[in-house]
């Protein structure tokens, strides 16, 4: 019989071994935009990961967005949403607890419903910055993917 402890132990997932563009979902081909402080060598990982350069204009795949305040993602989701693919991604990048920049990811939540977005995963990228990824929500997508 497994004890309680262990059963919860087992149902939780071990991302250790994951490097930062893994746990993100990047993958070879994607067409990223990459802006502001999302830490050392990020941007050089998602271009090796991609195989390609990163993008700063037309329609993308997914962008990696780092943000200090509530208004700086409001304005995001306002210039991404349009130009992320309905099977794209949106993560949203933040510093943690602690930081004097310190913002709490679910206050980011109603401003990407509002833009018709979704939050599905969160991550840490390094010692002081985690993410949040946004998403379309599968029935609006119009390849339904």
């Amino acid at each position: 019989m497994v004890s309680p402890d262990m059963a919860t132990k087992s149902k939780e997932k071990d991302y250790s071994h994951r490097t930062t563009v893994q746990k993100l979902g990047v993958k070879p081909g994607e067409r990223i935009e990459v802006q502001g402080d999302v830490g050392t060598g990020l941007r050089k990982d998602v271009k090796d990961t991609s195989g390609r350069g990163l993008v700063r204009s037309g329609e993308l795949d997914g962008a990696i967005v780092a943000i200090d305040s509530i208004e700086d993602a409001d304005g995001v989701f306002a210039a991404y949403r349009p130009r992320i693919k309905d099977s794209g991604w949106l993560w949203l990048i933040t510093r943690k607890r602690g930081h004097e920049n310190y913002l709490n990811q679910m206050l980011l939540v109603p401003f990407g419903k509002a833009h018709g977005l979704i939050d599905n995963k969160t991550c840490s990228i390094d010692d002081s910055r985690s993410g949040i990824r946004f998403v379309v929500p599968r029935v609006r997508r119009n390849d339904n993917s």
